[in-house]
């Protein structure tokens, strides 16, 4: 009897969402957009996207929603929209009973800058996109050197996602440097060596490494030991002692 009694409320309860959804929907449809909200979620990040450049989108497009009846509104239009902007990384757009219709945008933010040595400099986001012509000046890691981005635009993700997701590295790493043979090297912050980490290949199990031996290591003997550690060959790691040390 129980069980009939769950289930009974288990079918009503379906129906009734059913009913709402399909209730607002008709309602929805006749309700006229009074308002757009644009929210840019990282303003306080950086400005390569505005409230003002999304709105001149919709104006552009001609789907601006303001003053049209919610059911004539696409919202994958506008979102398809401005997802094409070349400073947009995402965006989210939906409708509000009351008419509103909000624009939640996120932007593409550098995480590397490239000062190659020949050539025009520019950042990479945490996708490895080139972000051209911009003015940030967030402390971001400087990539130098002899990069080219289409020779070197895997291992620039791979810095890039890596940065990204893991705050010891993006607080580690002051500089990445490719020399002219295409290997790379990195500058940290702390201590005063290199790390050589040869051709840009398993990066992520060479750093990971590098980690465990900063653990380990170098807060035993001091950060000062070294003036080179060489992780170009896997599960090895040769340092070269300073003279003074």
């Amino acid at each position: 009897m129980k069980l009939v009694l769950k289930l009974l409320l288990f079918v009503g309860l379906a129906v009734y969402m059913v009913f709402a959804f399909i209730k607002f929907n008709r309602s929805k449809g006749g309700v006229e957009c009074t308002k757009v909200s644009v929210r840019i979620s990282d303003a306080d990040k950086a400005n390569f996207v505005t409230q003002d450049d999304i709105r001149q989108i919709l104006k552009d497009t001609k789907l601006d929603p303001e003053g049209r009846r919610l059911n004539d509104v696409s919202l994958t239009r506008i979102k398809r929209a401005i997802d094409g902007h070349q400073f947009v990384l995402r965006s989210v757009c939906y409708s509000c009973p009351d008419g509103e219709v909000v624009i939640e945008v996120q932007q593409k933010l550098p995480v590397l800058r490239v000062m190659p040595n020949v050539g025009e400099g520019y950042y990479v986001d945490a996708d490895g996109n080139k972000i051209l012509h911009v003015d940030y000046p967030a402390d971001v890691i400087v990539v130098t050197g002899n990069v080219n981005y289409q020779k070197q635009r895997q291992s620039l993700v791979a810095f890039a996602q890596i940065v990204q997701h893991d705050q010891f590295w993006s607080d580690m790493i002051e500089q990445i440097n490719y020399t002219a043979d295409g290997k790379v090297e990195l500058s940290p912050r702390l201590g005063d060596h290199i790390v050589a980490l040869g051709q840009p290949k398993e990066l992520g199990i060479k750093l990971s490494h590098l980690k465990t031996f900063y653990e380990k290591v170098i807060n035993e003997v001091g950060w000062h030991k070294y003036s080179c550690i060489n992780l170009e060959y896997n599960n090895i790691a040769i340092c070269t002692k300073r003279e003074s040390a």
